[in-house]
C-alpha cells in the first residue's frame, strides 16, 4: 500500500525487532468492498501503476497524504499523475481524470511524517453520482473506542511476498489513542499497510484521517494523519490551490 520511499523510512521509524511477518495477515484483514461503500475513494496512479490512495472533498479537490507526490527522492508533478474514480477495481471502470495542481503541507517531515498531508486539483470537475461522492470533513477527532471504516488497494499480504488485490478492500478498525495531528487506529490483522497511504479513515461519513505510516509488517496500528486538526491548512491549501 505505501510507495517504495516510503518502505525505507518505514523502517526506521517503525520497526519493532521482536516483530516477525505473518503469513495470514491480510487492508491487511480486509474484505472486498464495492465502490459504492467508499464512493469518496480515488486511486492514485503514477506510469499505470496504483501507488495511493485519496478522498474526493469536492467535485475538483482530492485529499492524501504529502509523502504520496514524492518517487524515491523526487519530488512528482501534478502531470505524473492520474486518479481513477468511481470503480472498485484499481485498473479499469470509472474514469481516469489527469491533476493540474498539488501542494503539500509546508511543514511536512519525511524522516517523521508529521504533516504528512497533501491537496491535489484536478483538471476537470467530477460528476457526482452512486459511484462517486465527496466527503466531508470531521470537526473533531472520534474518541478511542469508536470504530472507524478505512479503504484501499494496499498490500493484502506481506508474506512470503507482498500482494497486491485488484479490488478494493475495507476493513473496521477501533481508533486507539488521538494525539495532537494524528489518529492511531487498528491492529495485528486488521490494519493498513503498503500502498494504502493518503486514503481515508471514515467514521459516520466523514472523514476523520488520512493514512499516512505504520509498522514495516504491517503487523500493528496505522498511524493517520488527523483531518480536524489540520482542517485549517486544509481550508487554506484548497482555497489557494484553486487560484
Amino acid at each position: 500500500m505505501f510507495i517504495q520511499s516510503f518502505l525505507l523510512l518505514l523502517a526506521i521509524s517503525f520497526l519493532s525487532a521482536g516483530r516477525v511477518p505473518r503469513p495470514e495477515e491480510r487492508i491487511i484483514g480486509g474484505q472486498n468492498i464495492e465502490i459504492e461503500q467508499a464512493p469518496w475513494q480515488v486511486s492514485l496512479q503514477v506510469n499505470g501503476e496504483h501507488i495511493c490512495g485519496g478522498s474526493i472533498y469536492s467535485n475538483d479537490i482530492i485529499i492524501t497524504a504529502a509523502h504520496c507526490l514524492y518517487e524515491k527522492e523526487r519530488r512528482l508533478e501534478a502531470k505524473d499523475f492520474l486518479i481513477r474514480v468511481g470503480s472498485s477495481l484499481w485498473n479499469s471502470k470509472g474514469t481516469l481524470v489527469k491533476v493540474a495542481a498539488i501542494r503539500s503541507h509546508e511543514n511536512y517531515n519525511s524522516t517523521n511524517f508529521t504533516k504528512d498531508i497533501a491537496v491535489m486539483r484536478l483538471s476537470e470537475p467530477l460528476n457526482f453520482t452512486d459511484k462517486v461522492k465527496n466527503i466531508p470533513l470531521a470537526e473533531r477527532n472520534p474518541a478511542p473506542g469508536t470504530v472507524a471504516m478505512v479503504s484501499g488497494w494496499g498490500a493484502t499480504s506481506i508474506y512470503p511476498k507482498h500482494s497486491y488485490p485488484v479490488h478494493l478492500q475495507g476493513v473496521d478498525v477501533p481508533i486507539l489513542t488521538v494525539d495532537q495531528f494524528s489518529i492511531s487506529a487498528g491492529s495485528n490483522g486488521q490494519t493498513a499497510c503498503y500502498r494504502d497511504s493518503g486514503g481515508p479513515l471514515v467514521v459516520a461519513q466523514q472523514l476523520v484521517g488520512v493514512v499516512s505510516s505504520g509498522y514495516k509488517y504491517c503487523d500493528g496500528p496505522t498511524q493517520f494523519i488527523s483531518v480536524s486538526d489540520e482542517r485549517s491548512w486544509l481550508l487554506n491549501a484548497i482555497a489557494s490551490i484553486k487560484l
